[in-house]
């Protein structure tokens, strides 16, 4: 669980910080680079209650 929401956060700032170098594809970056940032922080809270 905890490897694959840092995978998730690593991509999503990856595809983010790709996207002005890309000006044509830029909204699809930055959208699907937010929406894996966003999924690696629901990973991480579903499994928050796993550590109590």
């Amino acid at each position: 669980m905890t490897l694959l929401s840092v995978i998730c956060l690593v991509s999503g700032a990856s595809l983010a910080g790709l996207a002005p170098r890309r000006s044509v594809q830029q909204a699809a970056l930055e959208g699907a680079g937010g929406g894996l940032i966003v999924l690696g922080l629901v990973i991480i809270g579903a499994g928050l209650p796993v550590f109590r």
